[in-house]
């Protein structure tokens, strides 16, 4: 376990970080004994025709539980380069930690450093928290909803540059399905308006299907959409990707 670690926190040191909206629900692991769990998840591509073209991207989830303490931490990267042109570029690293007060209601306080130099995101800080609620828990399915509040500061690629520092809303709504112990389904919407203008919004919602192909290793296929009401010159309002790979997950 601790060679295990080690790898992980080296991996995450060795790189940059960050994304636009970050959706955690698909990588927690619903783990109620203490101690540390999480996944790695990577793709890469080599390309070669009349153009070269490479790609790379990963996810490491790596999560410590103590009783009713939850932390978390995430490492997201994406980037494409198509001959010397940056096609994607970004990253979000995220830390997380959890209270559970009731079997109904846990405590969220977090932290979180992202940058997308394509949509001229050169930072964006995040630092915020709230409650998050168990709506339904069925044999097959789990539903939670999300409310929280953050203080966002973040530097835009312009000349000159600008600066924003708001504060916003953060709802979500998760759904979480496992009909069998093999293949997972997960849903999740978010709603972040700045609450001194609320026609200043982000809608984001990302849905994921992961299929156990041996004990630890899985196929998952991710789509998610965004629209961002107010975003930086140039940059359209609504984006959306559609990702493979494959995760391993340890505990």
């Amino acid at each position: 376990m601790i060679k295990k670690i080690l790898f992980i926190i080296l991996f995450i040191s060795a790189i940059n970080t960050n994304a636009q909206v970050l959706n955690i629900e698909h990588l927690r692991i619903a783990k109620d004994t203490s101690g540390f769990a999480g996944s790695i998840g990577v793709n890469l591509q080599l390309i070669k025709n009349t153009r070269d073209i490479f790609i790379f991207g990963n996810t490491i989830y790596f999560q410590y539980r103590n009783g009713k303490h939850l932390v978390f931490l995430i490492n997201n990267i994406s980037y494409k380069k198509i001959d010397d042109e940056d096609i994607i570029n970004r990253g979000t690293m995220h830390l997380r930690y959890n209270y559970k007060l009731t079997d109904i209601v846990t405590l969220e306080a977090f932290g979180q450093l992202q940058y997308n130099t394509i949509s001229k995101i050169e930072m964006r800080q995040l630092i915020g928290g709230g409650t998050r609620f168990k709506l339904a828990e069925k044999e097959k399915y789990k539903i939670y909803l999300g409310t929280i509040l953050m203080y966002e500061y973040e530097k835009i690629d312009a000349d000159p540059s600008i600066y924003n520092r708001d504060y916003r809303f953060s709802g979500y709504l998760s759904l979480r399905f496992f009909p069998t112990k093999n293949f997972i389904f997960t849903s999740t919407t978010f709603y972040q308006p700045r609450l001194d203008k609320f026609n200043d919004y982000r809608i984001y919602n990302q849905n994921s299907l992961s299929l156990r192909v041996i004990k630890k290793l899985s196929l998952q296929l991710t789509y998610s959409i965004s629209y961002d009401a107010f975003p930086a010159e140039g940059i359209p309002k609504t984006q959306y990707r559609l990702l493979n790979g494959l995760v391993y997950t340890f505990d």
